[in-house]
């Protein structure tokens, strides 16, 4: 098979129909169009003098010496005008005496009012001129994440960002700072305003203060900038924690890693987490910084920097606390953890410790397979799920059942793959040997299949899956002669999309619609106007019909098909609601795809509908200052 991936540096370039995006120079200091200075370092992945980022990107303030080298998470957003940080201990002061008394958001709040009020939108420009004369201070602390050190900061006050609530006519204030960001050598001085981002999953969200005029966004990949310098890792690994050894295994399907921990005590006061940890020989107990309290399965657990080592790699990484006695290993790696540091060789076993291997050298001296937890192949042009097994050598079929019989050539087996419009296909295969595992005995086919719009000749066994279980294809280890990596920053490797670039603002065919969207990478699904949204039961079936509306006259009633619901947890003050969610067809550029679709009264926003990363994903490179790039 054909290596269908590339190094990093012609990825994009490779799977896209872009420009060749070139290796960042010598470090150089510019003045970029919008006036901000910035900084760019070798080597990034650019285009047309823009780093092209994934949705996540690691983070570094280039100002604090206490966090020098230190990388937060940061999620990258189109669609928010802002960047906006996690810190505690937030308080406004003015230095001019106007102000005596005043402070926090009475302060914030009088500033604006003095100069026409939230509705002016004068407070969108800098507060730093003679004739405001505001004189602010912002005091605020940072928290190290592995160390806990509490550092104490102090800016000036560049503005106050206001925030309009859905559920009260009292908006919100925060404090607004100017700080150098990196991401991907570039540096930029961004307007950032300061808030508690402690339940969300990153402590950043990078807005459009960044992104103005220095970045792409392709919202398909996780941690695109630092993909080539993975560390490769074996099927299985062992971790340590100082001398004491940790089974690691891996998931594909939850985000967060778990490590074994018991007698776990929670010091909210103090901010730590002691607990034990060790393998079922020895233990050890530690006392770390408390990340958070994660909410895994309706439980409130630790989320922790955890000081593993493998070989060359001695980074501490985020893990949550559990009991994992009844588990065969003490670390599970899940695909946040994957996604920023490694790529899985199913072939191997225990690299870290003999090899000590980067994506970028691999790819360049082998010609490996690279997959993502989720793939689609054609058996007999039909669609067929396909994930990587670290455990199955052969390549699996796992269907309904099968049945074998005989035919005029030998023996065969027939089986069923269920199909997207309901109707399942019979198969009827010559078997060409059987293989034992365990007590089963899986029949092996030789048939030609479709990987990434190629046709192959592939073996494969047949499995009858667990009741219940979907029919999918497991790609063992002998998938790909040369190996197997799996890739956890994307989806659907095998299936070749040319990315193209793309606006933040575009026109999309939507059903039989044409009207402008947003594209947002920090959105998960996609999101469309609703009005008049009545659910209801049809030939058993949830079904909902709703009124569809947008600012330029454009109506239609829909009736569809419920096929999940989203549950969304509401903001302070605010009352939690659910949307019913639906298939539409969007069309927008090259992209044609069937999408799930959340409804809600987006009646107040300014477009009818957003694109988020479940239809941006398949090759939409989204720029977050620029519109109609595909014309009107």
């Amino acid at each position: 098979m054909k290596n269908i991936t590339k190094p990093l540096s012609l990825l994009i370039a490779s799977l896209a129909s872009l420009p060749v995006l070139a290796e960042g120079d010598d470090t150089s200091i510019m003045m970029n169009e919008n006036k901000q200075a910035y900084t760019t370092a070798s080597p990034a992945l650019k285009w047309q003098d823009k780093v092209v980022l994934g949705r996540v990107e690691n983070v570094y303030y280039q100002d604090i010496d206490a966090l020098e080298g230190q990388a937060f998470i940061g999620k990258i957003d189109t669609g928010a005008d802002t960047t906006s940080m996690h810190a505690e201990n937030i308080h406004v002061y003015s230095n001019n005496s106007k102000y005596k008394g005043l402070q926090d958001t009475e302060l914030m709040q009088t500033i604006v009012d003095e100069f026409g009020g939230p509705k002016s939108n004068w407070w969108l420009e800098s507060f730093d001129t003679p004739e405001r004369n505001i004189q602010g201070i912002v005091k605020f602390d940072l928290r190290h994440p592995t160390t806990g050190e509490v550092i104490a900061l102090e800016r000036p006050l560049a503005r106050t960002s206001v925030i309009r609530s859905r559920t009260s006519e009292i908006p919100l204030y925060r404090p607004v700072i100017t700080i150098p960001l990196q991401i991907a050598g570039v540096t930029v001085d961004t307007d950032v305003n300061l808030t508690d981002r402690s339940n969300f999953s990153a402590p950043i969200l990078i807005g459009k203060t960044f992104l103005k005029k220095n970045a792409w966004v392709f919202a398909g990949y996780d941690y695109l900038q630092s993909q080539s310098d993975a560390h490769i890792v074996g099927r299985s690994e062992t971790f340590f924690i100082d001398d004491i050894s940790l089974k690691t295994s891996f998931s594909l399907v939850n985000s967060y890693s778990q490590i074994h921990a018991t007698n776990i005590k929670v010091d909210q006061d103090k901010h730590t987490v002691t607990f034990d940890t060790g393998n079922k020989e020895i233990s050890t107990t530690l006392t770390l910084p408390l990340e958070r309290m994660l909410r895994v399965g309706g439980e409130k657990r630790p989320l922790v920097f955890v000081p593993v080592t493998a070989g060359d790699f001695k980074t501490p990484i985020l893990a949550y606390l559990k009991d994992r006695s009844k588990y065969s290993s003490q670390l599970r790696l899940g695909k946040n953890t994957l996604s920023k540091y490694f790529v899985i060789n199913t072939g191997d076993k225990h690299v870290l410790h003999t090899q000590s291997k980067k994506l970028s050298s691999l790819l360049d001296s082998k010609n490996p397979l690279m997959v993502t937890p989720h793939e689609v192949i054609y058996i007999d042009n039909t669609p067929v799920d396909a994930k990587p097994s670290f455990a199955i050598n052969t390549p699996v079929l796992f269907v309904d059942s099968f049945e074998l019989s005989k035919g005029k050539s030998g023996e065969q087996a027939s089986f069923y793959i269920p199909s997207t419009n309901g109707n399942d296909r019979k198969v009827i295969k010559k078997v060409e040997r059987k293989i034992r595992i365990g007590d089963n005995v899986r029949p092996v086919l030789k048939e030609a299949v479709t990987i990434g719009g190629k046709e192959m000749t592939l073996e494969f066994a047949l499995e009858a899956t667990d009741k219940g279980s979907d029919p999918y294809f497991a790609m063992g280890r002998a998938f790909h002669k040369q190996g197997v990596l799996i890739n956890t920053r994307t989806e659907d490797l095998l299936t070749p999309h040319p990315l193209f670039h793309a606006g933040f603002i575009e026109t999309a065919q939507v059903e039989n619609l044409t009207f402008p969207v947003k594209l947002d990478t920090g959105a998960d699904i996609s999101s469309i106007n609703a009005l008049n949204i009545k659910r209801f039961e049809e030939n058993g079936k949830p079904m909902v019909s709703f009124d569809y509306q947008n600012s330029d006259g454009i109506t239609q009633k829909f009736t569809k098909e419920v096929i999940d619901v989203m549950r969304i947890r509401a903001k302070a003050g605010e009352k939690p609601n659910e949307r019913p969610v639906v298939l539409m067809n969007v069309k927008l550029g090259e992209v044609n795809q069937s999408v799930r679709v959340n409804l809600q009264d987006r009646s107040r926003f300014e477009y009818s509908m957003i694109l988020g990363k479940n239809f941006l994903k398949y090759g939409v490179v989204v720029s977050s200052d620029q519109t109609y790039l595909l014309g009107k």
